[in-house]
């Protein structure tokens, strides 16, 4: 999360999470869990089920990140992601 992501009030970072949500959902995943995390850079764990290819969550990212706009960046700054077949 960037600082500008920590600037925002509950309400609008609980927006964000909906936000996130809606966005998987058009792309056929459901968020299963998420959290904060202990010992590693990223500030949060979200936890996504698909029964599709690893494509759709790929759109997924570059829709919820706003890759390839002037918003990227703005409110995540690094991510990891974990493949489990």
């Amino acid at each position: 999360m960037t600082p500008e992501f920590l600037k925002l009030s509950l309400e609008e970072r609980g927006a964000q999470i909906l936000r996130m949500k809606e966005i998987a959902k058009k792309f056929d995943l459901k968020v299963l869990f998420w959290g904060s995390t202990l010992g590693v850079r990223e500030h949060a764990v979200v936890v996504f089920e698909s029964k599709n290819h690893a494509d759709n969550y790929m759109k997924f990212q570059r829709e919820w990140q706003s890759l390839g706009t002037e918003g990227a960046g703005l409110y995540l700054e690094y991510t990891r992601t974990v493949t489990v077949f």
